[in-house]
């Protein structure tokens, strides 16, 4: 009997934690292949978070414009810090609080002045807290999002290579 308490309450305690990521648009992993597209980068920011399958060109009068940002959000509920206090499921490990994050990229292959063509993805990060799990920082969920959409950009580019291989012939 007392194996099974401990068993339920290890589960109410662990119920609250946890960090669940979505990425849209759903896509199958692809194998990674090389499949590079160059051009003039517009970018400002660490290129750590820059699709790998881009690169900047040697050739500056016939290449495409590239253009990639990201935009971040961040979101925190508004539950006051005192309300778990006074919640007796909260010593159980019931949720006390939630942040959440929404990190949009977008890929533009301009040329001539034209949108060739437009990759997007979006990355929704929901984080529940407890008494006893704080979870990662905004700064790690962040990252990890970051990596995410680029990883998603990559992926669509990798199922598109011969639509763009002929697109910027």
């Amino acid at each position: 009997m007392n194996k099974l308490i401990c068993i339920i309450g290890t589960l109410l305690l662990l119920s609250g934690c946890g960090t669940t990521y979505h990425v849209v648009p759903e896509v199958i992993h692809l194998p990674s292949t090389d499949c590079t597209i160059a051009g003039i980068l517009e970018y400002e920011g660490n290129h750590d978070y820059l699709p790998r399958t881009i690169r900047e060109g040697g050739d500056r009068g016939s290449m495409p414009v590239i253009r990639y940002a990201y935009h971040v959000g961040y979101g925190k509920d508004s539950i006051p810090e005192i309300f778990p206090l006074f919640n007796p499921l909260s010593l159980v490990g019931f949720p006390v609080g939630s942040d959440s994050l929404v990190i949009v990229g977008a890929l533009d292959i301009v040329k001539a002045g034209e949108t060739l063509k437009q990759y997007s993805a979006t990355c929704v990060i929901d984080k529940n807290r407890s008494l006893f799990y704080e979870g990662d920082t905004f700064s790690e969920l962040r990252k990890k999002g970051l990596f995410m959409v680029r990883e998603n950009i990559e992926t669509q580019m990798i199922s598109d290579r011969e639509f763009l291989s002929q697109l910027l012939q």
